[in-house]
């Protein structure tokens, strides 16, 4: 039982969900100042972005053999998936969502800075989790956003706060990761968000 929960909770806040969730948690919190058509707009372009997209580029990357699985355990398997990770975020941050809406602008340039930092890291032949990084910056834009809006997120932060545990523990049971390579994560997701939230708050 405490297996199933741990690998799920792995596939449930893989990196590739996470800025989805992101733009979800906004947009849940800000509806009162966009019409609901522009909401819906955005979240669909999101989910085309950064799921349907990756997901289809990673079918070809499987059927070429240059990944084996979802997870990319290897160092090996994840260049390729950063590098486009860094092309559609950039895109995202410059594209989708300008200075004009400088809450997930500047929340895509922090994910954008966080993957590149990952990419350099994987040339240097280490991996970092990148699913620490995910939820470690989820939980500070959200927290950012408690702050800058003023609304009382307690419940969900702490959520988030867990989540962050519990993602840890998963990739440690499913020995994914070194407790060294979750820490590294963490900062990477964290820091990048906390920076970037001094342009916005």
């Amino acid at each position: 039982m405490l297996n199933a929960i741990l690998k799920g909770t792995s596939y449930l806040f893989h990196p590739i969900f996470i800025s989805f969730y992101g733009v979800c948690i906004y947009f849940l919190n800000t509806a009162k100042y966009y019409p609901t058509k522009h909401m819906q707009i955005r979240v669909l372009q999101i989910f085309i972005l950064t799921i349907l997209i990756p997901l289809l580029i990673f079918r070809v990357l499987k059927k070429m053999q240059l990944v084996t699985s979802i997870m990319a355990e290897k160092i090996t398997e994840r260049k390729i998936p950063y590098a486009i990770a860094v092309f559609l975020n950039l895109y995202i941050t410059l594209f989708v969502f300008d200075e004009n809406q400088p809450e997930l602008h500047y929340f895509f340039a922090a994910i954008t800075f966080t993957n590149i930092s990952f990419l350099l890291i994987s040339f240097l032949n280490y991996k970092a989790s990148l699913h620490a990084g995910a939820i470690s910056g989820l939980t500070m834009f959200t927290a950012a956003l408690s702050i800058h809006y003023q609304n009382k997120m307690i419940i969900l932060i702490g959520c988030l706060i867990l989540i962050n545990g519990l993602v840890a523990s998963s990739r440690l049971h499913l020995k994914a990761h070194t407790k060294i390579e979750l820490i590294i994560g963490f900062v990477l997701g964290f820091f990048p968000q906390f920076i970037m939230m001094t342009y916005w708050i």
